[in-house]
């Protein structure tokens, strides 16, 4: 895969790789996360064609917010007042990222809210 960098030359990831994406997808498929799948298509017409659309999806989806950067986050793009405000990494978009909850059924993979957390910023981006 390529990125963009700050002088918008393209150049090969460090992070993503077709071969690491090749894996992932392989263990999604096969094994899956919590008794969910990764779609590739089997055994129902047109099953192919619905798996490489799930690829396709996936990838333009990365790419958009992930891959282009090199950075494996998301990242601080809701301008507000001409700035990105600090609160942006608690949602963007007026989205509450506390606030999420997961779904019926895998409330076990929930982990509670810690008020007192902290953490130093960090980041991939190059500019």
């Amino acid at each position: 895969f390529l990125y963009e960098t700050p002088t918008h030359q393209w150049i090969p990831s460090e992070i993503y790789t077709y071969e690491g994406l090749g894996k992932a997808l392989e263990v999604m498929n096969e094994q899956g996360v919590a008794k969910m799948y990764y779609y590739l298509g089997e055994g129902e017409k047109k099953s192919v064609e619905y798996g490489l659309v799930n690829v396709a999806a996936f990838l333009a989806q990365s790419m958009k917010e992930t891959i282009k950067y090199n950075a494996c986050s998301e990242n601080n793009w809701d301008l507000y007042n001409e700035g990105y405000p600090l609160s942006n990494a608690c949602g963007q978009l007026g989205q509450s990222y506390q606030d999420y909850h997961c779904p019926r059924g895998e409330e076990h993979m929930e982990c509670e809210v810690d008020p007192n957390m902290k953490i130093t910023a960090t980041t991939n981006a190059k500019w």
